[in-house]
C-alpha cells in the first residue's frame, strides 16, 4: 500500500515563509570600496627626480637635472589606497650623455649623486615608506665607462657611456622586478649632502640610496611597495662610524717609537660602527707630503700603512696582526709599514682614515698605492671616520 502525504493550504504557507526568510537572512557579498588615504612625499636628491605612484606620475623636481647645483628639497602631495607600488626615476646633473659636469670649466668632473625619501598620512603623521637598501633598483644611463676621459676636451665623443631603454610599465604594481638589483646605502659625508637635506627630520629608517656606483650611474629606477606599516619614529640620522687607538690619544702626540726616530713600529686602531650594508673596509695612514728634498722627485702618494679588503667584521688592526691585504707604502714602494720621517721644522699631522664600502676591491697587492686604492673606492665609500695625531723631529 502506498502512502501520499498531502500538506494543508496552512502548512503550505509556512514552508514558504519559512523558505523566504532564509534568503532573506543569507549575507551579500561585501562590496565596500578600499579607503582612499592622503599622502606626502619628502623628497631630497642629487640632482633631479620624477615620483609614479602605481604607474601614474605624480610629481616631479621643480628643477631642472641640467641645472647646476640644485640640491633642493620637494614636497608630494597624493591619494592612493593600500598597497600600492612607489616609482622614483631619479638623474645625476650633466650636461650632456658624456656624464660629465662643469664641460669646458676648471672644475670639469665626473660628478656623483643621491636619494632620500619619505611617505607620511598627512592625516596621522606617521611615515609609512622610507627609502633603504630594501628598495630595488635599475641603472637605464651610465657614463662615463671610461673615466679617464675626464680631462677630454670633446668628451661628449671621448666618453663611453651605456644607455638601457625604461622597461613598459617599470612603475606598476603588477611589474616584476626580481631581477633588478638591490639599492645601496649612503653616509652623508659619501653623498655630500647640503642646501634642502636639512629642511626635514628624517625617519631613521630613510637612508641616502643610489646603485651601486654613486658616480658613474647617472639615472637609475627605484621601486618600492608601501603595505601601510608604520614605521619607527623620526630622529636625525648621524654618522656611527668611529676609529681610535690604544697607542695615542685623538689629535695628540704620535708617540716617537713609531717613526723612524724609535723602533718603527707600527701603531694600532680600532674602530665601532661599522654600516650593515659594509662588504670591507679599507685603512689608510697618510700625511700632506711636505716640499721635495734635493734631487727627490715629488711624491702625491704618502701613505705609510694601507690594508683593504678588511673583514667589516673585524674590529682592528691590532699590531702585529692586521686585517685584510697589505697595500704599498710610498716610500719602500712595497707592502708593509713604513714609519713617518718628518722633514722640515714644526708639528706633522699623521691621518689614519678608515673607509666602509659597499663591495670588495679586485685589485692586486703589487697595485694597490695609495691612488691607485682611492680611485678604485669611488662611488663604494658608504662612510669613512678619520683618526689624526701629531708628531714632530726633535
Amino acid at each position: 500500500m502506498e502512502l501520499f502525504w498531502t500538506p494543508t493550504h496552512e502548512m503550505r504557507k509556512l514552508i514558504i515563509a519559512l523558505l523566504v526568510g532564509a534568503t532573506v537572512l543569507t549575507p551579500a557579498p561585501s562590496t565596500q570600496a578600499a579607503t582612499t588615504v592622503a599622502f606626502q612625499a619628502e623628497v631630497w636628491v642629487d640632482n633631479w627626480f620624477a615620483l609614479y605612484v602605481n604607474g601614474k606620475k605624480v610629481g616631479e623636481d621643480s628643477v631642472a637635472y641640467n641645472t647646476e647645483k640644485s640640491f633642493n628639497s620637494t614636497v608630494i602631495k597624493f591619494s592612493a589606497t593600500y598597497p600600492f607600488e612607489i616609482g622614483v626615476l631619479a638623474r645625476d646633473f650633466m650636461e650632456n650623455e658624456s656624464g660629465l659636469e662643469y664641460i669646458g670649466k676648471s672644475n670639469q668632473q665626473i660628478g656623483d649623486a643621491g636619494l632620500i625619501i619619505q611617505v607620511r598620512e598627512i592625516k596621522s603623521g606617521k611615515v609609512v615608506a622610507a627609502s633603504s637598501s630594501k628598495w630595488k633598483s635599475l641603472v637605464v644611463q651610465k657614463a662615463p665607462t671610461n673615466p679617464e676621459c675626464v680631462t677630454s676636451q670633446q668628451p661628449l665623443t671621448d666618453c663611453k657611456r651605456i644607455t638601457t631603454s625604461t622597461p613598459a610599465g617599470w612603475s606598476l604594481k603588477t611589474f616584476k622586478d626580481t631581477a633588478w638589483s638591490t639599492s645601496t646605502e649612503y653616509s652623508e659625508a659619501a653623498v655630500g649632502v647640503k642646501d634642502g637635506y636639512f629642511d626635514y627630520k628624517w625617519n631613521s629608517s630613510a637612508k641616502l640610496i643610489w646603485s651601486s656606483d654613486l658616480k658613474l650611474d647617472n639615472t637609475v629606477l627605484f621601486r618600492s611597495l608601501v603595505t601601510g606599516a608604520s614605521l619607527p619614529a623620526s630622529k636625525i640620522v648621524t654618522s656611527a662610524l668611529t676609529l681610535g687607538s690604544p697607542d695615542f690619544e685623538i689629535n695628540g702626540k704620535l708617540p716617537k717609537s713609531y717613526t723612524c726616530d724609535g723602533s718603527s713600529t707600527p701603531p694600532s686602531v680600532t674602530w665601532s660602527g661599522v654600516p650593515d650594508a659594509t662588504q670591507s673596509l679599507v685603512l689608510l695612514m697618510s700625511t700632506l707630503p711636505g716640499p721635495p728634498r734635493p734631487g727627490e722627485v715629488e711624491n702625491p702618494n704618502h701613505a705609510y700603512l694601507l690594508l683593504y679588503n678588511i673583514d667589516p667584521a673585524s674590529k682592528g688592526a691590532i699590531n702585529p696582526k692586521y686585517p685584510g691585504t697589505m697595500g704599498m707604502n710610498f716610500k719602500d714602494k712595497s707592502p708593509g709599514y713604513t714609519a713617518p720621517c718628518s722633514q722640515g721644522p714644526g708639528e706633522k699631522k699623521y691621518t689614519f682614515t678608515l673607509y666602509a664600502l659597499n663591495s670588495k676591491l679586485s685589485i692586486s697587492a703589487a697595485d694597490a698605492t695609495e691612488s691607485n686604492i682611492l680611485k678604485a673606492i669611488e662611488g663604494k665609500v658608504i662612510e669613512k671616520a678619520e683618526l689624526s695625531a701629531f708628531y714632530a723631529r726633535s
